[in-house]
């Protein structure tokens, strides 16, 4: 008994009956304890409740300011892929390149205006330009002002095309496009996306095989005559725009343009003129969560068509903006 604690020998004293009772005593007591416990230590169920407000104060951000990375969220619902600001503002996501799904053409529904006139490619195109040399263009992306390079060197019937850009502290990938110039403008062979030096992307035009394809990795697509990537058609469509005898408003070429879900068809149409400068304009409608999309390209006629300025926006709101610097 000399080891025995106080508690010990005094619950040893009762009674059977006494025993019961202090035990039943203990029990209450615990769950009165427990009850009063589950009142003081936070739960996680308010942070649900307030996770709905915080969603919502989002999504009419979105409705009040444009944004590209806003708008990112409502195209990638709409598709359910992946959306990135780069794909965005490239024109690569697929929700860019096919239209939505009740419009699959590419370009804008018809509207009340008089129809374009849609111009049949030539026998000949000429790029607008020639040699080795480089470009510096103005960037500005997301309100942020940056620069830009579009190094090229065409000679022996081959070009290359470098695309570097630049906004703030951000790098953004860096575009590659090479191949052959031929009768019918340039004929690009691979197109790269780099990032610090690796290799994110490559597209490689097969046309060698039977029947051309375009491969992606291990996929592979159908190969248009004609197809352009999406740095080689700025100079392909000045070429087409150089080669018209007649350029006027309503007129409309369709390029074929490859990215990483196949080649897609491109309707561009000369919108307006300002002296020697054209603006031609690619347009999607407004679809499901989705803002209306807009490219406007403008092509300098004293400089082979060459274009100076390229601008992707929103609900007519400007997001990314290349200027050619004189």
């Amino acid at each position: 008994m000399n080891g025995q604690s106080i508690v010990g020998r005094a619950v040893a004293a009762l009674s059977p009956q006494d025993r019961v009772a202090l035990a039943w005593a203990a029990m209450g007591a615990l769950v009165l304890h427990a009850w009063a416990l589950v009142g003081v230590v936070p739960r996680a169920s308010p942070k649900a409740v307030d996770a709905p407000a915080a969603l919502t104060v989002r999504a009419m951000d979105a409705v009040a300011l444009p944004s590209m990375r806003r708008h990112t969220e409502a195209i990638e619902a709409a598709t359910g892929t992946g959306t990135t600001l780069e794909t965005l503002a490239e024109g690569a996501h697929p929700a860019l390149a096919r239209g939505s799904p009740a419009d699959t053409s590419g370009h804008a529904p018809p509207s009340a205006s008089p129809p374009a006139e849609t111009v049949p490619a030539p026998a000949s195109l000429a790029i607008p330009l020639q040699g080795d040399g480089a470009l510096a263009y103005a960037f500005v992306v997301d309100g942020h002002i940056g620069e830009a390079s579009l190094s090229f060197r065409i000679e022996d019937d081959r070009y290359e095309f470098t695309l570097a850009r630049r906004a703030g502290a951000r790098e953004w990938p860096l575009w590659q496009s090479e191949g052959r110039v031929g009768a019918q403008g340039l004929l690009p062979e691979r197109h790269r996306v780099l990032r610090q030096g690796r290799e994110r992307e490559r597209l490689t035009f097969d046309r060698a095989s039977p029947m051309p394809v375009l491969r992606v990795g291990a996929r592979a697509f159908p190969l248009s005559d004609g197809t352009q990537d999406r740095l080689s058609w700025w100079m392909q469509l000045a070429a087409l725009m150089a080669a018209e005898p007649a350029p006027r408003t309503g007129l409309r070429w369709r390029l074929p343009v490859a990215s990483a879900t196949g080649v897609h068809g491109w309707d561009f149409e000369v919108v307006a003129r300002d002296g020697d400068r054209w603006l031609l304009r690619r347009e999607m409608a407004r679809g499901a969560a989705r803002p209306a999309l807009q490219w406007s390209v403008w092509l300098d006629g004293q400089r082979g068509f060459l274009p100076v300025e390229l601008r992707f926006s929103l609900d007519d709101q400007e997001q990314w903006a290349l200027r050619l610097l004189e």
